[in-house]
């Protein structure tokens, strides 16, 4: 992982065969399980375009549309402020974000070819958590710029200031005071104006915000499909069979530098780069409490993306392989993960808030260092990290091997 951790997991792998190269030219030996001649890639790749990243930024542009659109949630909601329907309104817009919200999660296992372009700027223009924190101070500017500048352009705009992340403050923050220093002209007089037009100006915002979604992910869809871009051509060519398979298993690797260190070690304060007990403040949706739904998601994207749904999929590989305890292993790890994540009676935010003495601390750690999902410690994120620790265990020695693929430098570069 990319962050120091404060004491050595000792993780004990089965003895995996090495196979032999998808090129001739990495690391592997010859095994007589695996066939690499053999193996339908095109099939495997043409699977995961056509069943699984496509229908996946279909899902999420036809969601950022419906709960933008002129009759829309966030609409209604809009045209609710201060009547009767209000508060059923402003909980179906909330409603519709969770659903928008799980679909980017599961886009991010497959952060790969138009995705990954220009540092993942399309895909960090759907979520920019890995970016760092939203800037709260840069969307209340853009609420005002959008309702009285009418050149305004959200494609100007940050990426901090954009996403699910900005939608989740606008719709779900009770909290309508602004975030700006004094000086910024937008934000003067915000706090001085009547709490209606300040939410309404936020709610028609979030209209602009989620329609920014839906491009960004209808971009990402046409750069894909076969009738636009078709990136999906480049993907499935046999000539580009190391690159595809290289791309496919480094997105796996989100698992560990996207889920395990940004999502769950810096909040829990397990990572050294929580420079306090804990920091609540790192937390994915701080305004929804969502942030294990988040995590749930992305471990049910792993689990799709890593056996390819019904189709081809890296298991085949492994089986192939002659390894099926290691599918096992996946696939066991990943479901206890997915049942912690069910049976958390607190949120993300409350248990890293929670680990506020150095007794608390030593909890926090022992429930990951001894990670036992199916009976968790007081702090069951602290477990679920250790429970996606073991995965990531075994993505960085059985998987590698096996599949015969570098790790990503961010893998390459952990301490862990």
């Amino acid at each position: 992982m990319s962050f120091c951790i404060r004491a050595t997991l000792l993780t004990v792998f089965l003895a995996l065969p090495l196979v032999g190269c998808v090129d001739g030219s990495t690391g592997g030996s010859e095994s007589d399980n695996f066939d690499a001649d053999a193996f339908d890639f095109t099939a495997m790749f043409a699977n995961y375009a056509d069943n699984i990243i496509l229908p996946n930024y279909e899902a999420v542009t036809t969601l950022a549309t419906d709960i933008g659109a002129e009759s829309g949630p966030i609409s209604t909601y809009c045209q609710s402020i201060g009547t009767a329907n209000e508060s059923a309104a402003v909980g179906a817009a909330k409603n519709a974000w969770d659903d928008l919200m799980l679909a980017i999660q599961q886009t991010e296992m497959h952060i790969i070819g138009p995705a990954a372009s220009n540092d993942n700027a399309s895909q960090n223009r759907l979520n920019s958590f890995a970016t760092g924190s939203l800037s709260l101070c840069g969307v209340d500017q853009s609420v005002v710029q959008s309702a009285e500048n009418a050149g305004f352009d959200i494609e100007s705009k940050t990426v901090r200031q954009r996403g699910i992340g900005a939608l989740e403050y606008l719709l779900f923050n009770p909290d309508l005071a602004q975030n700006c220093p004094s000086q910024i002209v937008e934000t003067a007089d915000w706090d001085s104006r009547p709490a209606e037009q300040r939410q309404l100006l936020r709610c028609e915002y979030a209209i602009v915000v989620a329609t920014d979604i839906a491009n960004t992910a209808a971009g990402l869809r046409d750069a894909w499909s076969s009738d636009d871009g078709d990136y999906r051509s480049t993907f499935i060519n046999p000539a580009n069979t190391v690159d595809s398979l290289e791309a496919l298993s480094d997105g796996l690797f989100y698992l560990d530098y996207g889920v395990a260190d940004l999502k769950l070690a810096i909040p829990t304060g397990i990572s050294d780069e929580c420079l306090a007990l804990s920091c609540p403040q790192s937390v994915e949706s701080p305004y929804s409490q969502y942030s294990l739904d988040s995590i749930k998601a992305n471990l049910q994207s792993f689990n799709i993306l890593m056996t390819g749904g019904s189709g081809l999929g890296f298991d085949d590989l492994i089986d192939d392989a002659g390894v099926p305890a290691l599918n096992q292993r996946f696939a066991d790890n990943t479901a206890a993960a997915i049942a912690l994540i069910d049976t958390a009676s607190e949120p993300l935010f409350e248990q890293a808030t929670a680990i506020d003495s150095s007794a608390a601390e030593m909890e926090c750690m022992n429930d990951y260092l001894n990670a036992n999902p199916s009976s968790p410690g007081r702090f069951s994120a602290c477990t679920l990290l250790g429970a996606i620790k073991l995965i990531v265990d075994d993505l960085k020695v059985g998987f590698v091997a096996v599949i015969d693929v570098d790790l990503p430098d961010r893998a390459q570069s952990d301490n862990d």
